[in-house]
């Protein structure tokens, strides 16, 4: 039997909208069996995957937010029925970064949410499938989310990133500390721990990580004003910054960052309470 689990909040409250075409494939990858259709809002979705058998399969319908609730509902645990996602979401950077194609719209999720690394700020502990981003892109989220409960409608983040590294953003001194190395930076815009390599609806930060590797890359855009910010800014979100002035990539197993004053952060695109550190911690993969 296949199961569809779909998001009605996704894609800005549209995540109903393509449920014919995601059914009518179920059917023909079933042979004409009509799947079963589960609201994920409405119920224990963790509860229902985990209950399937191998011979059934589920699709899940949403986004980065959808997977990232999902996989801390699951903790851990993966199963036994093949799980699918099916492109539904704002941003998609998780299947951007695993299928590379607009064109195609699912993938096999299992593999990708085993071992998966854990968050940790202001005593919250989370597993992220693609990133902690604190600073710059945390703040961005910080204010799309509360434009968004204010507006009632999507919200143009470009505009967002523009209006806070023109005007409002505030950079800090921060301490990055990756597998026991230390290093100090000033007029730090942006440092981040990356699973995948997309964040904020394909911009490109961590171009060299593997989601399937054991290590997370660290990211860190530093020593710059507005003017420098602005002008770095797009080599930085199109994967162009490996070898750039005032920005520092690092890959490591344990990731942590302590800034001098609270700042945003946010994981899988989700907004956090405002703190002054996090640590990640991507574990060893299993077989």
């Amino acid at each position: 039997m296949t199961y569809i689990l779909f998001n009605p909040l996704a894609n800005n409250g549209k995540g109903t909208e393509g449920l014919d075409e995601v059914t009518a494939a179920a059917r023909t990858r079933s042979g004409g069996v009509q799947p079963v259709l589960l609201d994920m809002t409405a119920g224990d979705p963790a509860a229902v995957l985990l209950g399937l058998s191998p011979a059934d399969e589920a699709i899940i319908c949403g986004g980065d937010g959808t997977l990232h609730r999902l996989i801390n509902a699951l903790d851990g645990a993966v199963p036994a029925a093949d799980v699918y996602v099916w492109r539904l979401g704002t941003g998609n950077d998780f299947l951007r970064d695993v299928l590379g194609s607009a064109e195609q719209k699912m993938v096999r999720l299992n593999d990708y949410i085993k071992d998966l690394p854990l968050g940790e700020t202001g005593g919250v502990r989370r597993r992220f499938l693609n990133n902690v981003s604190f600073g710059l892109d945390g703040q961005v989220c910080e204010l799309g989310e509360q434009e968004k409960t204010r507006l009632g409608r999507p919200v143009n983040y470009i505009a967002l990133t523009l209006r806070l590294v023109l005007r409002d953003f505030r950079t800090t001194s921060a301490t990055v500390t990756v597998d026991g190395e230390a290093r100090t930076y000033e007029r730090v815009w942006l440092a981040s721990a990356f699973n995948g390599r997309y964040v904020g609806g394909g911009q490109l930060l961590a171009p060299g990580q593997d989601r399937l590797g054991d290590k997370l890359c660290c990211v860190v855009l530093y020593g710059l004003g507005r003017a420098g910010a602005l002008l770095k800014l797009p080599r930085v979100v199109s994967g162009r910054h490996g070898r750039m002035a005032h920005c520092d990539i690092r890959f490591g197993h344990d990731i942590s960052v302590t800034f001098d004053h609270p700042a945003a952060l946010n994981m899988d695109g989700e907004p956090f309470p405002r703190t002054t550190g996090f640590r990640a911690v991507k574990p060893p993969r299993s077989v």
